[in-house]
């Protein structure tokens, strides 16, 4: 039977496995562009060595832009994750955690804006980044209602 502490483990799973997919990628991004930009028929067989070396140093920038925002990420909602564990919900840090989260989101929807200028697609990439930004930015805020009434409660006699 599914039960909360089960959703939780499942979370924590999840998050330590984007972990080392993220590590992975981030030691494989050279070569998995290079066979990226090799199979796209966007880019013509004959193209000049500096043109695709070019697009290539720019994927890179990209991807190696985004490999911080997203550890920051992990990071933060690996701690979430712990204090939810530990029974601490509404506390300031787990609003200070989201707040780093909406900002890493909003910052990645950036680096992807940037490289919607080199590659389209990117702009998709950028507007969920966005839209995701946001809906955590709201989920940080109901946080900081409910820690500043459970502070209230806490202080009532």
């Amino acid at each position: 039977m599914w039960s909360k502490n089960r959703s939780l483990h499942l979370s924590r799973i999840a998050v330590a496995a984007f972990m080392v997919v993220l590590a992975a990628a981030a030691v494989a991004a050279p070569a998995l562009t290079r066979w990226f930009l090799s199979s796209r028929p966007w880019l013509p067989a004959g193209a000049a060595l500096p043109a695709q070396r070019r697009l290539w140093a720019l994927f890179l920038v990209s991807e190696y832009a985004s490999v911080p925002l997203a550890a920051v990420t992990l990071w933060e909602l690996r701690g979430l994750l712990a204090r939810i564990g530990a029974a601490q919900v509404f506390v300031p840090k787990n609003e200070q955690a989201l707040r780093r989260i909406s900002w890493a989101c909003f910052a990645e929807a950036a680096v992807c804006l940037a490289s919607s200028f080199y590659y389209a697609a990117f702009l998709v990439v950028a507007v969920a980044a966005a839209f995701m930004a946001l809906i955590v930015r709201v989920v940080k805020n109901v946080f900081a209602e409910a820690i500043a009434l459970k502070d209230e409660n806490d202080y009532t006699i």
